[in-house]
């Protein structure tokens, strides 16, 4: 009843690995990223922020990179549940014999009779086929602690993954509001140019007139030349801001995007409340932490694992084997057995690697609690900044207004001749001053917002806060 089934199992072997053609039989490796499925391309219309961070997600590397972990974690989870089945192996093979003797040697025949004298050369062929069974019953503990090992891992692996997602999420909200406030500050300068060519102007106007002198109009066109320098500027840092959006999208730098405007701080939502709560909210939410505690889970797994090395294990064996001279099957060998393996003696090998996976447990627990204890310095740290950053915001405001109107007004004084160029200038320096702490303040506020997003691990509330 053997011999038939192990032939018809050994020459079907290709066959059943075409049927089978699956590399994953438990089902246990996502197949696919999360993201692929979303738009990966830019559209003609105006770009939204959301819309950016999708195509970032998609297209980044760094999330490509984080998945592609993941299903290794999630293959070498796979991997470990082969050991709770049987292992069955079969081999086929010919083998060649020949046998030469040379004259006055003699030699022995196939009925085992020595034959003396003469010279003869035998040649046969010996094929063997083999069908094996070995299947580990018991181990001490082994085999679970290597799932749980690998469980562990793989689910901290894809926790890296989500931390990779948010690291891409802040990546181009960081660069989307330095792009924004690149051309908002382009626009204050633009403003700040035709501001100081009107100046300019006038002093020139005065000059023709005989109510200024030279130095107003010399003083008015190095104004006029030093404004046009650093709208210049501007626009190069405008460039390069959009490259830098760009690549963190995924995209060539050279790409042009078209970005749809931001709301305004006044109505975009934030992350209030105090720091603690805030703190303990980045505890369930941050995955850096639960990847933290699920590779302690893999080192306590570990810790079993080595212990079962010093514990007996109980595996069965079975075997059949067919062996052909030619064309004739001439033997048929079968075997099954049971062996119980106590481990006596290792050279305190077992002791080491129980000790090692001790060690690597305590070094994960303090890993975590350091992991723990940066996060919510990263979260008090935003929530500080987010508040400083939301404070300045309204002074900011107040300074380009009195700036504005001081401008005008010393503008006004100087045409009418009751003011100096000289109090011209200090006006319009004031007012370009303002216009970029304006920008500024506005730029630390989203930015310090997003930041503390992703301290507490919520760059979703983020996204919604901010469309």
């Amino acid at each position: 009843m053997i011999r038939p089934f192990l032939l018809a199992l050994v020459f079907a072997q290709p066959a059943l690995a075409q049927v089978q053609g699956r590399d994953d039989p438990r089902g246990l490796i996502p197949p696919a990223q999360p993201f692929a499925a979303g738009r990966c391309a830019p559209e003609a219309m105006q770009l939204t922020l959301d819309a950016a961070v999708n195509i970032a997600l998609c297209r980044n590397p760094r999330t490509a990179v984080a998945w592609a972990a993941a299903q290794a974690g999630a293959a070498q989870a796979g991997a470990a549940r082969g050991a709770l089945l049987p292992q069955v192996d079969a081999g086929i093979g010919p083998t060649l014999n020949r046998s030469q003797s040379f004259a006055g040697t003699g030699f022995v025949d196939s009925g085992g009779q020595f034959i003396g004298g003469g010279a003869s050369t035998i040649t046969n062929t010996t094929t063997s086929a083999r069908l094996g069974l070995s299947w580990l019953i018991l181990d001490g503990g082994g085999r679970a602690g290597r799932i749980a090992a690998a469980d562990a891992n793989a689910a901290a692996l894809r926790a890296q993954f989500d931390d990779a997602t948010l690291a891409v999420v802040l990546e181009v909200v960081s660069a989307w509001n330095l792009l924004v406030a690149n051309r908002a500050i382009e626009q204050a300068n633009i403003a700040n140019l035709e501001f100081a060519r009107q100046s300019r102007d006038l002093a020139a106007a005065r000059r023709d007139a005989g109510v200024a002198t030279s130095a107003d109009r010399l003083q008015g066109e190095t104004q006029a030349a030093q404004a046009e320098l650093t709208l210049t500027q501007t626009r190069g840092n405008v460039a390069s801001a959009a490259a830098r959006l760009a690549v963190a999208m995924g995209l060539p730098p050279a790409t042009v995007l078209a970005l749809a405007d931001l709301p305004p701080l006044a109505e975009a939502g934030a992350l209030r409340g105090d720091a603690e709560a805030l703190i303990a909210e980045a505890e369930r939410l941050r995955p850096d932490l639960r990847a933290a505690r699920l590779q302690l889970e893999a080192a306590e797994a570990n810790v079993a694992v080595a212990r079962s090395l010093g514990r007996p294990s109980v595996a069965l064996q079975a075997s059949n084997s067919l062996s052909a001279l030619d064309t004739t099957i001439d033997r048929n060998l079968s075997s099954a057995g049971i062996t119980l393996s106590i481990p006596l003696f290792s050279g305190w090998n077992t002791r080491y690697q129980i000790a090692q996976a001790r060690a690597q447990q305590a070094q994960q627990a303090a890993s975590l609690e350091q992991v723990r204890q940066t996060a919510g310095l990263a979260v008090y740290q935003g929530y500080v900044g987010f508040e400083n950053a939301l404070a300045s915001l309204v002074p900011a405001r107040v300074l380009v207004t009195s700036a504005t109107e001081s401008a005008a007004l010393a503008q006004g004084r100087y045409r009418a001749g009751t003011g100096t160029y000289a109090d011209l200038l200090n006006a319009q320096n004031a007012l370009a001053s303002a216009r970029q702490q304006l920008v500024q303040a506005e730029f630390n506020t989203r930015t310090a917002q997003a930041e503390l997003a992703r301290a507490v691990g919520d760059m979703d509330g983020y996204r919604r806060a901010t469309r």
